[in-house]
């Protein structure tokens, strides 16, 4: 019973940990890069797949709690987490609780946990867009994710001294999903500098600030430091990725159980 009791918490910390998967005097545009307001001038469009370790830098319980009743879960992994992705839709994180390994995957529309002390879940994430896991959760916009959404250009503003293009995203079906974000794109490195999370209702859920971008291969650049705040503008935690390595040609069957 007890084991069973921890495995479901640490199902639970596992799949909050996917939740994951944004101003000083501004200076103009990176010189000899143009401010678009086409949305697909800022799709990250030579990343295929990546891999990357994920590690926890701090977090704050309560303020998570106000993001999600779940959310400081998440922080509750220790160590270094490995972060594999595919486009468009796959997604899988390895990492240990405790003495327990634990496997998590989305794939589609479906999401798996597995741990080895012998809990393995299935869920079915139907047919709500908002409950996929994109690279906007890295900061990045992919084909894939305009394919079922839409952008509207609202104006241009600066982010940490960086002049940023400012979308609004929402979904194409609003029969599925209405909930919407603000998105600050630097033209230069298509870096989702800063996103604001909107619920159906229309409440700020929370911000996402992608901080220190690194060019890991020609023209493609990855934050390096995420930091997530409450409505409150209260940090909730901080993530950092190091050793990203890109277009790996991923199998698909990394992504299966």
């Amino acid at each position: 019973m007890k084991v069973r009791c921890c495995a479901k918490i640490s199902a639970a910390i596992i799949c909050g940990l996917a939740a994951l998967f944004l101003l000083g005097s501004a200076r103009s545009a990176h010189a000899g890069v143009a401010m678009s307001m086409n949305i697909d001038d800022y799709v990250a469009n030579k990343l295929e797949d990546f891999t990357c370790i994920m590690h926890v830098n701090q977090h704050d319980d309560r303020a998570g709690e106000k993001i999600n009743k779940d959310f400081g879960l998440i922080y509750k992994i220790k160590g270094d987490i490995s972060l594999r992705y595919k486009d468009e839709n796959k997604l899988r994180i390895d990492g240990r609780i405790g003495a327990s390994k634990a496997v998590f995957i989305v794939n589609g529309t479906k999401q798996y946990v597995q741990l080895s002390v012998g809990f393995r879940h299935v869920d079915d994430l139907g047919s709500s867009p908002g409950k996929r896991k994109t690279l906007l959760d890295m900061g990045m916009i992919s084909s894939g994710y305009l394919a079922y959404t839409e952008a509207k250009y609202l104006r241009s503003a600066p982010v940490d001294g960086v002049m940023c293009a400012v979308f609004r995203i929402s979904y194409r079906n609003k029969q599925l999903d209405t909930s919407h974000r603000f998105v600050w794109i630097d033209p230069k490195t298509k870096i989702t500098m800063k996103r604001e999370e909107y619920s159906q209702e229309g409440k700020l859920n929370a911000t996402f600030l992608y901080r220190k971008p690194v060019e890991v291969a020609n023209g493609v650049w990855f934050p390096s430091v995420i930091d997530v705040l409450n409505n409150e503008n209260q940090k909730a935690g901080q993530t950092a990725y190091r050793n990203v390595k890109i277009n790996l040609g991923l199998s698909d069957d990394e992504f299966k159980l």
